[in-house]
């Protein structure tokens, strides 16, 4: 009995500098990022204005074509998005999680409140995001963080750190190992009809932009099909965007 006993005790003795190794080596990936994102600059973003063009896929591999959109972004959780060639007649999306509000234009048509499901899915896409998780989330003690180590084949260039929550809900990030930058992040979703989805998101062509490394492209998978593909045209940071202009969208004259 003593000498199990003593066993367990070895067992947990060596283990003690194996986790150490891997927490620092998990901090130093998050801190490595954020630095070569812009340190202080990155992290004191509160709020992002973008436009771009922008391309759905279907489960064929067809796409949309382009479509010119604007983004507008108040960290953390507020998001105005305009999408449609045609400015007056733009599909509309607004969020604001704080009020826990949500509204959807549809072109000419009436603005509604946005359904449960559409409110879930911003949700989900909110705290999946990039800038929420580097700015927050992996910093945030009820998180737990594992380093998964490095990919095989073509996955050998990134390091991956896998976050998990206390609901069991689980993000994996894949950092470059030579830019230090975040490449792609993974997770998965169940919809209001139970079907499961495996989200993958892959950043790229970056650039400085008011002393901030940003991807310029956002490429996004489902199951493993290409969903979307979103390139950013301009870009501006702390534009002091006001609380007002996430509210109820007024449908064009």
């Amino acid at each position: 009995m003593r000498h199990r006993f003593l066993l367990i005790l070895l067992s947990a003795f060596l283990s003690c500098p194996v986790q150490a190794q891997e927490e620092a080596r998990i901090q130093k990936l998050f801190q490595d990022a954020i630095q070569a994102m812009g340190g202080e600059t990155y992290l004191k973003v509160e709020d992002i204005v973008s436009e771009g063009n922008y391309f759905q896929f279907d489960r064929d591999g067809n796409s949309s074509g382009l479509i010119k959109f604007n983004d507008y972004t108040k960290l953390p959780d507020k998001s105005r998005f305009e999408i449609g060639n045609n400015k007056k007649a733009r599909d509309v999306t607004v969020f604001n999680l704080k009020t826990k509000e949500g509204w959807v234009l549809e072109g000419q048509r009436d603005t509604r409140e946005a359904t449960p499901a559409e409110m879930k899915d911003f949700q989900t896409s909110v705290k999946h995001s990039l800038e929420n998780i580097l700015r927050f989330r992996w910093k945030d003690p009820a998180n737990k963080l594992f380093y998964i180590g490095t990919g095989d084949g073509n996955e050998v260039q990134f390091e991956c750190v896998k976050l998990l929550d206390p609901e069991n809900d689980e993000v994996s990030i894949y950092f470059d190992r030579i830019s230090k930058l975040p490449a792609k992040i993974t997770y998965e979703s169940i919809d209001n009809n139970g079907i499961h989805w495996r989200h993958m998101e892959e950043y790229s062509q970056w650039h400085v932009i008011q002393g901030v490394k940003t991807p310029l492209r956002m490429d996004t998978f489902r199951n493993g099909k290409k969903y979307t593909q979103q390139f950013v045209v301009k870009i501006a940071y702390n534009n002091r965007l006001a609380d007002e202009f996430f509210s109820k969208p007024v449908p064009p004259k």
